[in-house]
């Protein structure tokens, strides 16, 4: 993987924007040698009751059993037709309920999907195990990297247009037609333009969004697109932050790990040790952040000054973020590998490697002990289980492999043999 000294990053400004895009896009394969015309989405999955929702890179939204990863639904297609070439999925699918306009009375919870080509979805499960799209609008003739926020009956989400960026903010609009069925439409709220295109996912918190741009900006707005302060970096961001307790938490292109105050935007510290940058969000467990880099290692910092307590260092690259379950972290690489680590002292318990690049965030099932599923480039979904002792196993008879829908073969085939 190509390295990038901090001295050359610090020099990075928005005229270089072009230049730094498409380095990106061989660095961590966000796009192919082509262009953004290739797209391939590698978006994490949702979790929803019983159920593991997920965009694959075949342009299809995918319904699986939790327990053994078999189809529960047929699949969805959003290929609108076969010279339609951008139209990935990055973003994770997001669930949220929704009221009914102008009351109080709730409908039930809707799927949303947006796709890089500008279209968002509405999905509903009719009944049980019935999934459709019931709501399909081209909301931007720009791009959609990043993921969707839904809070209150609005969906917030950016965009990027070359070197322009746009916050939209959507209000769901859910009536009931004169059949009695469910009608949903995406009406235009309110929006704001930046300078810098948007690839990260707006963060809710206090009622107010945080947000980061490619011209190197962390932009605080409120719920009526009045923006209440920005901060300027010397390098593009593309982390979607994290917020919590009073600190925006985020990494950049010029291998710096911040925190800012959440009501000034000022610098509360800085992490400035790692070797490349930043892409997935952060998480924090118990006053500490694990922050994974581009550079292959996830470093743990406290949360108040940003020391550094230790380092967990894998053989490729960072993309999404790690989980934490129970007093485990477990985290994927580029290299192929899913790594176990102990949250205390970073000590690796436990890895398994499956020959294929994970980019995906890793997920965890609250409600099922030790359970993680994440996707991987060879269009498979997976599921492993992580013992108390940080040995991961395969959890399901073999993945699911969405390519083979295309082919009529089966998904799950019956001759696996187990990674791990």
């Amino acid at each position: 993987m190509t390295q990038f000294h901090k001295s050359e990053l610090m020099r990075f400004n928005y005229k270089n924007y072009i230049v730094s895009f498409v380095i990106l896009s061989f660095s961590i394969g966000f796009v192919g040698c082509t262009g953004l015309t290739t797209a391939e989405g590698w978006g994490s999955p949702l979790i929803h009751d019983s159920t593991l929702i997920a965009a694959t890179m075949d342009d299809q939204i995918i319904f699986l059993n939790l327990d053994d990863g078999s189809a529960i639904a047929n699949h969805i297609d959003i290929r609108y037709s076969e010279n339609e070439m951008k139209r990935a999925i990055y973003g994770q699918p997001v669930s949220s309920p929704i009221y009914y306009d102008g009351s109080n009375e709730l409908f039930e919870e809707l799927i949303f999907v947006a796709t890089y080509n500008g279209w968002l979805h509405a999905i509903l499960d009719f009944s049980e195990n019935d999934y459709e799209i019931i709501e399909s609008e081209k909301i931007t003739d720009s791009q959609i990297i990043g993921g969707i926020l839904t809070f209150d009956n609005k969906i917030y989400l950016g965009t990027t247009d070359g070197e322009d960026g746009e916050l939209y903010s959507f209000q769901i609009s859910l009536k009931t037609n004169d059949r009695g069925n469910p009608e949903v439409s995406f009406e235009d709220d309110w929006s704001m333009k930046f300078d810098g295109g948007i690839w990260s996912t707006p963060f809710f918190y206090n009622n107010d969004l945080i947000l980061t741009t490619l011209d190197g900006h962390v932009h605080s707005v409120d719920l009526e697109g009045n923006l209440n302060w920005s901060k300027k970096f010397d390098s593009a961001i593309s982390s979607s932050p994290l917020v919590i307790n009073q600190q925006v938490l985020f990494g950049g292109f010029d291998s710096t790990f911040y925190s800012l105050d959440f009501d000034t935007g000022e610098i509360n510290w800085t992490f400035d040790e790692a070797e490349n940058w930043y892409w997935a969000t952060p998480v924090e467990s118990n006053g500490i952040i694990f922050a994974p880099s581009l550079d292959g290692n996830i470093y743990a910092l406290d949360i108040d000054s940003g020391r550094k307590k230790w380092e967990i260092q894998t053989g490729d690259a960072i993309v999404g973020s790690p989980v934490i379950i129970n007093d485990l972290i477990v985290s994927g690489s580029k290299d192929g590998s899913i790594y176990v680590a102990e949250v205390k002292s970073g000590e690796i318990l436990g890895q398994c490697n499956i020959d294929e690049k994970i980019e995906s965030d890793i997920i965890a099932d609250p409600d099922s002990s030790g359970v993680i599923y994440f996707s991987a480039r060879d269009h498979s979904f997976r599921a492993l289980k992580i013992k108390s002792n940080g040995n991961p196993d395969e959890y399901w008879e073999a993945p699911y492999f969405s390519d083979k829908l295309k082919d009529d073969k089966l998904a799950q085939p019956n001759d696996w043999a187990p990674n791990c």
